[in-house]
């Protein structure tokens, strides 16, 4: 009897220590980060996974100086209505690969697809981008079966390449001096909340706005070099083949929005007249202020 009890409390310890690891393993992975490789590319993404019934999975692409970290409000809320959210950094941006370092270039939205394919096959995926990661995102619609496209105050890309520019920026010098630069700016939380106020126009949030979330990964190095040269050579949008699409497209423009023009929202809204298209409240980052009533629309719009 003895030995039977003695055996009995070493399995229940077994159990307990394995239920323990088991929890921890799932309370590790609930939100997991990643890089994807391809040639000199190391693209850092973050995977908010779905809860409850799996309704489809979104790749979400970040604007210009900020990283899939923009993200972060949206993917919370999508994910609990049944959504894996992949939060991409994009080249030169976050913490994925900076182009003054990469000798054989490849564009960005062929890496975008090709991590997408490495998951599942694009015509699966609802692709969602915001400022410069909106106009990377029509750009892959353009050329790929996509389940969805949402836009959230996109940029229409038309950058011409400049290879004497390239050649500059990726000096040693010009690099290092754009680093100081950088640094010096970055380090300081009242002039990025300062940058957020200018942006949004809302004192409160710029107050209680995380710098570091911006700013941080804007102090890697070659950071700024990489940003001019990776705009330098920017692939730029097909308005006539952006008119052609037929994938089912949400389009959202904020009211105070000051980054993107009108002629840029007028391109984009007549090129893409059969898509859902809304106005809010808010700014040129309004996936950040306000990522419930964004959440939303996008719910209203997949559910139909």
């Amino acid at each position: 009897m003895t030995t039977t009890k003695k055996l009995l409390a070493i399995i229940m310890s077994l159990v307990m220590v394995f239920g323990m690891f088991t929890f921890s393993i799932y309370a590790e992975d609930a939100v997991t980060e990643g890089y994807y490789e391809q040639g000199e590319y190391s693209l850092h993404y973050t995977v908010v996974p779905a809860e409850g019934e799996f309704k489809g999975r979104i790749m979400f692409l970040h604007g210009f100086l900020y990283s899939g970290t923009t993200w972060n409000g949206m993917a919370e809320i999508m994910s609990a209505e049944g959504y894996d959210c992949y939060l991409l950094d994009l080249p030169n941006f976050g913490y994925s690969t900076r182009e003054i370092n990469v000798t054989d270039l490849i564009d960005r939205e062929d890496l975008v697809v090709n991590f997408m394919e490495t998951i599942a096959p694009t015509e699966e995926w609802i692709l969602a981008g915001h400022s410069m990661g909106g106009g990377v995102s029509m750009n892959i619609a353009c050329e790929n079966d996509l389940e969805a496209l949402m836009l959230f105050c996109p940029s229409e890309i038309y950058m011409q390449g400049n290879s004497a520019m390239g050649d500059m920026v990726k000096s040693p010098f010009v690099s290092k001096l754009l680093d100081v630069i950088f640094k010096l700016v970055l380090s300081s939380d009242f002039i990025v909340k300062m940058a957020v106020y200018i942006t949004t126009g809302d004192m409160d949030y710029a107050k209680n706005y995380d710098a570091s979330l911006l700013a941080d990964p804007l102090m890697v190095e070659g950071t700024g070099a990489s940003m001019l040269f990776g705009s330098a050579n920017a692939k730029n949008t097909d308005l006539e083949a952006l008119a052609q699409l037929d994938t089912p497209t949400l389009l959202v423009w904020a009211d105070g929005d000051t980054v993107i023009n009108g002629t840029m929202t007028s391109n984009i809204s007549t090129a893409l007249s059969d898509a859902e298209m809304h106005t809010v409240e808010g700014s040129h980052i309004v996936i950040e202020t306000h990522p419930e009533a964004l959440a939303q629309l996008s719910l209203e719009f997949l559910s139909k």
